[in-house]
């Protein structure tokens, strides 16, 4: 069993749409892809918390009580 970095690091230099997108981005910006993906899951972690938090929590309580049930219907 291997240490959670050794896993995170296989898993995205491993073929794939992540691995590619991963290694497109890593050759024009020169930033390690381990940084870039940590730094895409803090940003989109920052983003979940501002919308449930922020100024997006009426939005967000509006797609889950009205938008969400009317699709359903």
């Amino acid at each position: 069993m291997g240490s959670v970095q050794q896993r995170l690091e296989r898993f995205l230099y491993s073929p794939g749409p992540i691995g590619d997108l991963l290694a497109r981005l890593e050759a024009r910006t020169g930033v390690q892809r381990l940084y870039l993906a940590t730094g895409a899951t803090g940003s989109l972690a920052f983003l979940g918390l501002y919308l449930m938090f922020g100024y997006g929590a009426s939005l967000l309580c509006n797609v889950i009580g009205f938008v969400y049930p009317a699709y359903v219907s």
